[in-house]
């Protein structure tokens, strides 16, 4: 085999981090040795409640996990509170609150879900019906419960539970400075973005959970009409997420 690498001019490679679809080379990754940053992300993402832990704990998100701390960091600096749309058991906004000692903050983190999966709605499409019933089988389990008990000791954590864009009525009156999306369908999140456009502040960051995965063309598409409805471009990063900065009004 080796001689055959070396005909073929093909390199063994030993990757820094290979994981959650990354596979990365000479590249520094101090952020995942970082003591606060590893046990906020040990913390949130081993979490166990009445023998329940969360289907992705297996899968090593820590990369997406360092781009929505460092996005709630950046959104520290701004005027408003933070909303996660699409929780599960809450390991990438866990983490968040984490690391950053939310509790000691003055803001509020509101966490919105059904807590009981992806649910349908109209307009989806056959793939995304057919993901959201594998998803549903495979990964989720009413986490209600599991989350509150996880942010028992962040007072400034609610957990708003029903279908999304109704239950956004809760923060109508908030300035928002971070914003996360992870619902799984195409209109949803775009009914989502819609309603809460205006109440983001100038400099508030939005992470797209699904935006680059390959099989969420619809999400993908989706985000990128809105940012060009507003002048805007979507980041995309290896992780899959996308990255939108609201800019002065």
């Amino acid at each position: 085999m080796g001689f055959l690498r070396r005909l073929l001019g093909i390199k063994k490679f030993r990757y820094d981090y290979l994981g959650d679809g990354i596979a990365v080379l000479n590249k520094n990754l101090g952020f995942m040795d970082d003591p606060r940053f590893a046990e906020a992300y040990r913390w949130s993402a081993y979490y166990e409640f009445s023998g329940r832990k969360s289907a992705w704990t297996g899968i090593d998100t820590r990369w997406r996990a360092h781009i929505c701390v460092w996005a709630a960091k950046q959104a520290l600096s701004l005027d408003g509170d933070f909303v996660e749309c699409g929780v599960d058991t809450a390991i990438l906004s866990g983490a968040v609150v984490k690391y950053l000692n939310f509790q000691e903050t003055d803001r509020q983190f509101f966490l919105f879900d059904t807590y009981e999966g992806i649910p349908e709605f109209h307009g989806m499409t056959d793939r995304e019906k057919e993901r959201r019933a594998t998803l549903n089988k495979k990964g989720y389990f009413d986490s209600f419960d599991f989350v509150a008990d996880k942010m028992k000791n962040f007072k400034n954590v609610k957990l708003v539970k029903g279908l999304l864009p109704d239950t956004l009525s809760a923060i109508s009156d908030r300035r928002i400075a971070y914003l996360s999306v992870d619902l799984n369908n195409a209109p949803s999140e775009k009914a989502v973005i819609e309603t809460l456009w205006k109440q983001l502040v100038p400099g508030a960051i939005v992470v797209i959970d699904d935006y680059a995965f390959k099989g969420f063309e619809p999400q993908y598409a989706v985000w990128n009409d809105f940012a060009k409805s507003k002048n805007l471009m979507v980041a995309t990063l290896p992780t899959g997420q996308g990255l939108l900065i609201k800019a002065n009004d």
